[in-house]
């Protein structure tokens, strides 16, 4: 690996995690706008951003159009006092709680994954974190003007194995939810029906609110808000909901409290780095969505609905809806169908396929070794031996470059004030050498995409996370930490500090026709840099960066004494 390479890399590196950090990891994700309304206080409740969207002005492109039904006269309530329950569901691969106030999820853990690699530890809860007692699935229907259902303790009206019904009544409007759970995955089914057996038009608009919470657990400390929106996917992290950006800060504007998304959406809901929970409307066109701030930087919501839809006196209307709350394992996902695939992060479209292919590969690898890390060890090594060929032909180019450096001095100090007359003769030494100037950048170019699918397969792979390599490092998916320093209370990491040195020792065998300053930054400036950034990146990927180093410095000696040889003989 060369300087240029280096360089390269490095700026690529650059540009790749300011992309993540102002678009949310993904080409395909969008932060978080700038054209919405001023507001800057943080709602109380759910409700008060349910009330807040009434009061705006009527728009046939608004998410919440100001269609006011007929009211419905004010009568004692139609149901007499219920009882608050909680249900449990079993399933083979998870165990959930539903509770009857609100007709929500209580709690979704899934019996395989736990939040640290201790078996006794806890298992993971992908159910709202906001707090205790508090059910995510919610259904508010403010709209209606009869109060807030997701607040509402509901009858239970049918409880089955794989089945809850619940229903509330009032002045006469029946709200009927019933959870049907998928006993081989984890997917279930939410049918939401509303009855009018009242005298005045309703226009219910089916919203279902996910909250999620600031946590400081491992799994969630990416949590963020999400939908895929006209086959993008938006991605809000619960530290940027309602607070203001950079830019932000210069030019005066306040925050914007929520964001709505109007295209079609084919799932909205929270994801994690590994984890998903995602709610499918039956009706994607028509559905829309709004990621909103409950308490800046600390909670938000979902909130997935449709227009206001009439109904009649004596008449009812229900919607279908799909969800999914587990890991973003990809078979399940592209089995499970809705687009929701796209939640996993594979890089952009043109490096999707790579990322896939070495995905595919690192799976197969574990298969014949059982450990990820050898398996990552492995895996850098057949990316070097396929890219073999154009690193010896980049190495090679610039070992004769490296052998042209008098010549080139010569000349442009015989023409230091003629620039042209200098290019031209540089040219024809060029030509008459049979030395490509290019010839160490064309392979270093090619190389970039596989590095980057390489990134995003390390980056996304679930399989990583908790996985062991050996001593200390036991999970790949997060920094690894020997001891932490007595009295500055910072983690003392191996990996990155020998990638540190390896990058050091790589550049002092590396061809350079650099000037001094240039050559010392990149023997310290350089490395210090590049350990600085993966310092805070996860042990798999610094281990295929390490290994990758230590591969390239090998072939660097090797290329290197094959050509003192020849020049021998």
């Amino acid at each position: 690996m060369d300087r240029n390479f280096v360089l390269a890399c490095a700026l690529s590196l650059a540009v790749l995690l300011g992309w993540m950090y102002l678009t949310g990891d993904s080409s395909r994700e969008q932060q978080m706008g700038g054209s919405l309304p001023e507001q800057t206080q943080p709602a109380d409740s759910i409700g008060d951003l349910t009330r807040d969207t009434a009061e705006r002005p009527s728009s046939d492109h608004s998410v919440f159009a100001d269609r006011s039904p007929s009211a419905i006269p004010a009568t004692q309530s139609d149901q007499s006092e219920v009882a608050e329950r909680q249900i449990r569901i079993e399933m083979p691969l998870y165990a959930a709680v539903l509770t009857n106030r609100g007709a929500g999820i209580l709690s979704w853990k899934l019996r395989e994954f736990r939040e640290t690699s201790d078996p006794s530890a806890p298992t993971i809860d992908l159910a709202t974190r906001q707090a205790v007692g508090k059910a995510t699935l919610l259904t508010p229907f403010a709209e209606l003007g009869i109060g807030d259902f997701a607040d509402r303790v509901f009858e239970v009206v049918r409880e089955e194995f794989s089945s809850v019904s619940f229903e509330s009544r009032e002045r006469g409007v029946t709200i009927r939810k019933t959870f049907t759970f998928d006993p081989d995955s984890y997917s279930f089914r939410l049918l939401i029906e509303v009855l009018n057996d009242s005298t005045a038009v309703i226009a219910p608009r089916f919203e279902i609110d996910i909250v999620a919470h600031q946590s400081e657990a491992t799994d969630f400390r990416e949590q963020a808000l999400a939908a895929l929106e006209d086959g993008n996917r938006v991605n809000t992290p619960i530290q940027s909901l309602g607070r203001g950006g950079f830019f932000q800060s210069f030019t005066g504007r306040k925050p914007a409290k929520y964001e709505d998304y109007l295209g079609r959406i084919d799932w909205a809901g929270i994801q994690t780095t590994y984890f998903l929970t995602a709610i499918l409307p039956d009706n994607p066109s028509q559905a829309r969505v709004r990621i909103a701030a409950l308490e800046p930087g600390v909670s938000g919501v979902t909130q997935l609905s449709f227009d206001e839809t009439v109904i009649p006196p004596g008449q009812s209307i229900a919607r279908e809806f799909r969800g999914y709350m587990g890991p973003k394992e990809m078979e399940r996902l592209e089995i499970f169908g809705g687009e929701t695939v796209h939640a996993i992060d594979l890089g952009w479209s043109w490096v999707e396929p790579l990322t896939r292919f070495f995905s595919l590969l690192l799976k197969m690898l574990y298969s014949v070794v059982a450990n990820y890390g050898v398996a990552i060890i492995i895996l850098t090594i057949l990316v070097r031996v396929v890219t073999a060929p154009l690193t010896i032909k980049q190495m090679r180019s610039m070992e004769r470059m490296r052998a042209l450096s008098p010549k080139l001095k010569e000349i442009q100090a015989e023409f230091a004030d003629d620039r042209q007359k200098q290019s031209e003769k540089t040219m024809a030494l060029y030509k008459s050498e049979g030395v490509n100037p290019l010839g160490g950048c064309l392979p270093m170019l090619l190389q970039f995409p596989v590095f980057i699918g390489l990134f995003y397969a390390l980056r996304s792979t679930i399989q990583l996370r908790q996985a062991p390599f050996f001593g200390w490092i036991d999970d790949l998916s997060v920094p690894e930490s020997l001891f932490e320093i007595p009295g500055l209370g910072l983690p003392f990491r191996v990996l990155p500090l020998v990638m540190g040195a390896t990058m050091v020792l790589q550049q002092r065998i590396t061809p350079m026709q650099a000037d001094p300053a240039q050559a010392k930054m990149m023997m310290t400036v350089m490395p210090v840099m590049m350990t600085l950034v993966f310092y805070q990146f996860p042990s798999g990927l610094v281990l295929y960066w390490m290994v990758s180093n230590v591969l390239a410095i090998s072939h660097q000696l090797w290329i290197g004494r094959g050509i003192r040889a020849k020049k021998a003989s």
